[in-house]
């Protein structure tokens, strides 16, 4: 990374400054501050002999990502969970499998404040019933610190998992164990240990799933996903509760009364509102991206779709630090091949900056989306283009405007924009509290040696960017204000 560096040239025994200037290689030059950022990009796969995937990807405070998923390359049982630790160029530092004898998914990954990791998803190996919900705390190094499953005797399943602001955890998903229909949202709180502190369903007479939960600035929780059970019966379902779980309001967000509306992704925005990705039937020949804006109340500020002519997926999408969007999944309608990964910027007001594929000849798929600390994006997916001939891990890292150096598997689209207006009901849906019988579980765990090819070769990219500053000088030192990171470097006139 290049540095600003302040040469001062001074006579420090007559107490006077003779020359201050700043010398900044390829940026501009004297009496600016500047904060240069090197950017760096890549695309690799991570594979073993057979089917490797991955749903969920973090930076990590040390720069590097966590990558969340399943393998049938590796471990115990016909599927286990699948954790990777990465530098920030995509090097394996560590990646371990936990699972039991039979199938264990994970789909969902957060880094804790403690610097290990919290892992959600689904067990067939372990627990009460069929599939529960399994809870995995390991430490910085993938150790399993505690494991835990939550569960009835039918299905449950967990999609999404963050840490709260008291050291524990929230997990979404869906459950056909408890509730009031088939399917049921189900919402589990628990402490740091993984002990349950509250856990309830909300739904209706038929199939009511979450797949995205966050923790909002007033302590409550905002959830996204679909119900059958209101609206036109295959709608958009966001859930606002409180710290315990009750109920704020419910809204559900549909445009076409026979289409199939479904949301993968919500954030709370920096206004306080919220920002919605998934996708609508009602648009394309199969379905377009639909992102929906909404206030603090869950009312439309606006909502836009994005595609083509084909199958057009969203299953990710964040707030950039420019107040614009990020969205994350995947394409027919554009690209190299059968599905083509799909990322898209957009403004503040959903305009998009660009939009872009990654893929080759088969099937490419992302489902994890993140802005990165050098305002680039990490994407994390699966890909049956490259690697084995079987589904691998894919992992892009971009620079802030998309692109992996001067990579061929990129390639610049042109999506289709509509601006829509939702159709919008407030239904009430049934709450129920539940008592959960919890498991201590001891996965086995394995450390495989995985192979990682490179598809794009490693690109760094310097960026310039000017911020303001006033260096002033003064008998017997310097004052400098301004923004941004730089070094200063003090001379003598000996050098």
């Amino acid at each position: 990374m290049k540095r600003v560096i302040l040469v001062i040239s001074s006579v420090l025994a007559f107490g006077f400054w003779s020359e201050v200037f700043a010398e900044s290689f390829g940026c501009p030059k004297p009496y600016s501050s500047h904060n240069p950022m090197s950017a760096t990009s890549f695309a690799k796969t991570y594979r073993g002999t057979s089917t490797d995937r991955a749903f969920s990807v973090q930076q990590t405070s040390d720069g590097g990502y966590t990558v969340a998923g399943y393998t049938n390359s590796f471990g115990a049982g016909s599927w286990d969970i699948f954790l990777i630790k990465t530098d920030a160029n995509g090097n394996v530092v560590w990646a371990k499998t936990y699972g039991g004898t039979d199938w264990d998914n994970a789909y969902s990954v957060q880094q804790t404040s403690d610097g290990g990791y919290i892992v959600a998803g689904e067990t067939y190996s372990f627990g009460a019933g069929y599939y529960d919900i399994f809870l995995i705390k390991t430490d910085a190094n993938g150790n399993v610190q505690w494991a835990k499953t939550y569960g009835g005797t039918y299905y449950d399943y967990a999609s999404s998992v963050q840490q709260t602001s008291d050291g524990g955890y929230i997990v979404a998903g869906r459950t056909r164990s408890f509730g009031a229909g088939y399917d049921d949202i189900f919402l589990i709180k628990t402490d740091a240990n993984g002990n349950v502190q509250w856990a309830k369903t909300y739904g209706g007479t038929y199939n009511d799933e979450a797949y995205s939960v966050q923790q909002t600035s007033d302590g409550g929780y905002i959830v996204a996903g679909a119900t059958a059970s209101f609206g036109a019966g295959g709608d958009i379902l966001l859930i606002k509760t409180d710290a315990d779980g009750n109920i704020i309001w419910a809204k559900t967000y549909t445009y076409g009364e026979t289409s199939y509306d479904i949301a993968y992704s919500v954030q709370q925005t920096s206004d306080g509102g919220y920002i919605v990705a998934g996708w609508t039937e009602s648009f394309g020949a199969d379905g377009n991206i639909f992102l929906i804006k909404t206030d603090a109340s869950g009312n439309v500020q606006w909502a836009k779709t994005y595609g083509g002519t084909g199958y057009d997926r969203a299953y990710s999408v964040q707030q950039t630090s420019d107040g614009g969007y990020i969205v994350a999944g995947w394409t027919w309608s554009f690209g190299a091949g059968h599905y083509d990964i799909f990322l898209i910027k957009t403004d503040a007001n959903g305009n998009v900056v660009w939009a872009k594929t990654y893929g080759g000849t088969d099937w490419d798929y992302a489902y994890s989306v993140q802005q990165t600390s050098d305002g680039g994006y990490i994407v994390a997916g699966y890909t049956e283009s490259f690697g084995a001939s079987y589904d691998d891990i894919f992992l892009i890292k971009t620079d802030a405007d998309g692109n992996i150096g001067s990579c061929s598997i990129v390639q610049n689209v042109s999506p289709t924009v509509n601006t829509v207006s939702p159709t919008v009901t407030t239904p009430s849906p049934s709450v129920s509290s539940v008592i959960l019988t919890v498991y201590f579980e001891s996965p086995t765990v394995t450390s495989p040696t995985l192979t990682v090819s490179e598809l794009c070769p490693l690109s760094i990219s310097e960026l310039c960017q000017i911020t303001s500053g006033l260096i002033t000088p003064y008998k017997g030192g310097i004052k400098v204000r301004g923004s941004g990171e730089f070094e200063v470097k003090v001379y003598n006139v000996s050098g």
